[in-house]
């Protein structure tokens, strides 16, 4: 699946890739972890500008929520 962010998903990428300490909050099913992933992906691989990823997440989420999510977006 191809993930096409909406404005505010855009703008929270944006905002990730421009700060380098940064947080969301937003309510469930919204994108964060699509937001995240997608931000990320960018700083690691496409800018090499980050080398580390510190994510704090509950531990449900980090292990099932985003590998699940990995497996599903292109």
């Amino acid at each position: 699946m191809i993930f096409k962010p909406h404005d505010y998903q855009s703008y929270c990428i944006e905002y990730i890739r421009s700060h380098p300490v940064s947080a969301l909050f937003l309510d469930m099913g919204l994108g964060k972890t699509s937001i995240t992933l997608t931000a990320l992906n960018d700083l690691l691989f496409d800018s090499f500008d980050i080398h580390r990823v510190l994510v704090i997440a509950p531990v449900r989420v980090a292990r099932n929520t985003w590998s699940a999510e990995i497996e599903k977006w292109d």
